[in-house]
């Protein structure tokens, strides 16, 4: 004789794939120069904002002060330009000239001012690419990879990781990913780490990918020492 009792059945989908860090910052010269002073290396933690290396910015400097030279001559234009308007102006007033002068005037300190904008412009964009000489970290985390060294004229200079949000990134099948929801729970299995993983369904690909019409699904992995960006895990 047996009791018949109602139970939860349960059913899983298998996933797999590498695990990886939500926030990452492939790092790059904004100006191009000959790099100095990088001395982060792979493993290195480093803060948001922190100084990582600085391009040689003599050029980027001499550029700035002909830049803001330039600005200088082109305001002292306006000054000679706003007098010649006053006096013109006085001038119409008492009828020694006609208003034809004065609109000359006119005509002339509006293209002073606009070259001395202009010129004012350049020198904003100058100072900043003296400022861009200076790389710093857009993301705190952790030197993943160095691709530069001091001397290079390179674009790239280092990678960085943020390993405090890992997730793995899962492709189902077309008819798999039907029933699969955000908040799901999962339980990973990761190469290297003795104890099982808990993940959840954070988000999940609008779009089937071309070619294979498989789907992406994310799952968010809860941050354990050990962890590390690349490791294989697989789970239901």
């Amino acid at each position: 004789v047996a009791t018949a009792r109602v139970v939860e059945l349960q059913t899983g989908l298998p996933v797999s794939g590498a695990l990886k860090a939500v926030q990452t910052a492939l790092v790059k010269a904004r100006v191009p120069g000959e790099l100095q002073g990088l001395t982060v290396r792979e493993g290195d933690t480093v803060q948001a904002g922190q100084v990582l290396a600085r391009i040689e910015s003599s050029d980027h400097a001499d550029r700035l002060r002909q830049a803001e030279q330039q600005a200088s001559a082109t305001q002292a234009q306006v000054a000679i330009a706003q007098r010649q308007y006053d006096n013109n102006a006085a001038l119409v007033r008492q009828g020694f000239i006609s208003q034809t002068a004065l609109d000359t005037s006119q005509a002339n300190l509006n293209a002073a001012q606009a070259t001395w904008r202009a010129a004012r412009a350049g020198a904003e964009v100058a100072r900043k690419s003296v400022a861009d000489t200076v790389v710093r970290a857009p993301i705190a985390g952790q030197i993943s990879r160095r691709v530069a060294q001091p001397g290079e004229r390179v674009a790239t200079i280092v990678e960085i990781v943020d390993l405090r949000q890992l997730e793995l990134e899962a492709a189902l099948s077309p008819a798999d990913s039907v029933a699969v929801r955000v908040g799901q729970q999962a339980t990973l299995h990761i190469e290297g780490v003795p104890q099982p993983i808990t993940a959840a369904v954070a988000r999940i690909n609008p779009s089937a990918q071309a070619g294979s019409r498989s789907v992406l699904v994310y799952l968010t992995v809860a941050p354990q020492p050990g962890l590390r960006q690349g490791l294989f895990a697989q789970g239901a």
